[in-house]
């Protein structure tokens, strides 16, 4: 996307490395290079003022706006990209900037956004919900055919239905490098909530019902009691079988 109105102003740096650097930053200027171009192009060591730098950013500066940077007290003038920009972990500073030259004659190879417009058919009248498979496609183009980003209507997709890249209508100046088959949206059938079965009973009781946990089996030695006969008191030592014979036979003397 050409942007030729912006124009920031750079200066080159006498000197490189990490103490200068950070001497650039306590003076709010961001340390930066220049690169590309082809094989005869110099890399040079920029620093941009952080001022200039994050207004154009703070305005929504496309990721693949094209616009110009000009060599402080000199004619010379450049259209570049931002490459990368690095920024502080934890405070989200500033730290680097890379650009890159471009050449208004020769085509560049970008990833561009995909913007979805519109609610699917799928969703407004059945129910279903669209999922977003691809967030942006590789393109080939001359700079000023560079889209900001690429429309893509889903309002006509019905349930189970898959736009692909070979369903995306762009300019003939545009060439998608991305495989004809990828999917980029989908309208699915919304996930379920999964509901956990209870775990089966070892034991079932009366009328089906579930019965507790089954305590560990003891083996008991000796006579089993009789049907309908009390339980021995709490606390009570049980007599053995033999016991109880010899005590019969006493009382029958």
């Amino acid at each position: 996307m050409l942007q030729e109105q912006i124009v920031v102003e750079v200066e080159k740096r006498l000197t490189t490395g990490k103490n200068a650097a950070n001497r650039l930053r306590a003076q709010d200027q961001i340390p930066a290079v220049l690169y590309g171009g082809g094989k005869d192009m110099e890399t040079w060591s920029l620093q941009v003022p952080r001022k200039t730098l994050a207004t154009l950013l703070n305005k929504g500066l496309h990721s693949n706006a094209i616009f110009k940077v000009n060599l402080k007290g000199t004619s010379q003038t450049r259209h570049v990209m931002i490459r990368d920009l690095t920024l502080d972990p934890v405070s989200r500073k500033m730290l680097h900037v890379d650009f890159v030259r471009v050449l208004l004659d020769r085509k560049l190879r970008v990833k561009s956004e995909i913007a979805i417009e519109g609610v699917p058919s799928g969703v407004r009248n059945a129910g279903g919900i669209l999922n977003i498979v691809t967030h942006e496609i590789l393109i080939e183009c001359l700079p000023a055919d560079i889209p900001e980003s690429v429309k893509v209507d889903v309002s006509a997709m019905e349930m189970h239905d898959s736009l692909r890249v070979s369903d995306l209508k762009l300019s003939d100046k545009i060439k998608v490098l991305e495989n004809a088959g990828r999917v980029i949206a989908h309208v699915g059938v919304p996930k379920a909530e999964e509901v956990v079965a209870p775990a089966a009973a070892e034991v079932v009781g009366v009328e089906g019902a579930a019965a507790p946990a089954a305590e560990p089996e003891v083996i008991k030695k000796g006579k089993k009691e009789e049907e309908g006969a009390e339980p021995a008191a709490a606390g009570k030592a049980a007599v053995p079988a033999k016991a109880e014979g010899k005590a019969e036979k006493k009382e029958k003397k």
